[in-house]
């Protein structure tokens, strides 16, 4: 078997959504790696990260997920235009044929969040520095007063500039949109210390819910 897998810089098929597992594996992945974040347990190539005081839960959105799954049905190459949403795309070849697409929904949020470990996590405020250093996906994943996500996915069958391999878009919006310059990923201190208005602290997580 040929395998190649690629990110996007940042950030003919069958049609298919992603099942509850691909789904609860998407929510369940962001929401660890928040967890960590908030708990101050998160460690970024070494470097502990000092603890979250108002990182949301994320739970799935069944907009978000309609307006995911439009775009990965274009079979995407690059990312979309539509505006105050967060999105992050992921894409998959195989040489192989493609059966179990809900196994994605794991696979592409440890990809995102692999950027953390790759290229470290320097700085919680987001410039154009930042970014450039390669972990644009992770702090979508990270952002602190995002708290809805829905993903898509497509098959997009034989891709002609790799080969004739099977290719696999995924495609995840995000509310509210990270990764504004100049802004604060999360807010470093006492874990839970300041839930957003309308919240309150889940102690097991130490996220706000």
């Amino acid at each position: 078997m040929q395998t190649l897998l690629i990110l996007t810089v940042f950030c003919a098929g069958a049609y298919a959504n992603f099942g509850e597992g691909g789904k609860q594996a998407i929510v369940n992945h962001h929401n660890n790696v928040r967890s960590k974040i908030a708990k101050g347990q998160y460690v970024a190539r070494g470097t502990r990260k000092e603890s979250g005081t108002n990182m949301m839960k994320i739970k799935w959105d069944g907009s978000l997920e309609s307006s995911a799954q439009g775009y990965a049905n274009t079979c995407p190459t690059g990312h979309s235009t539509i505006p105050s949403i967060g999105e992050n795309l992921y894409y998959y070849w195989s040489g192989s044929a493609i059966s179990n697409l809900d196994q994605f929904g794991g696979m592409a949020s440890a990809a995102w969040e692999s950027e953390f470990q790759d290229f470290g996590w320097s700085s919680n405020k987001f410039t154009m520095s930042l970014a450039n250093t390669g972990i644009g996906h992770a702090t979508q994943m990270a952002w602190a007063l995002t708290d809805k996500i829905g993903c898509g996915i497509k098959m997009c069958g034989p891709d002609a500039s790799k080969g004739g391999m099977n290719r696999v878009a995924v495609v995840c919006h995000y509310k509210i949109q990270g990764n504004y310059l100049f802004k604060t990923i999360y807010n470093s201190g006492a874990t839970c210390s300041a839930c957003p208005s309308g919240t309150r602290c889940e102690q097991s997580s130490g996220l706000c819910a």
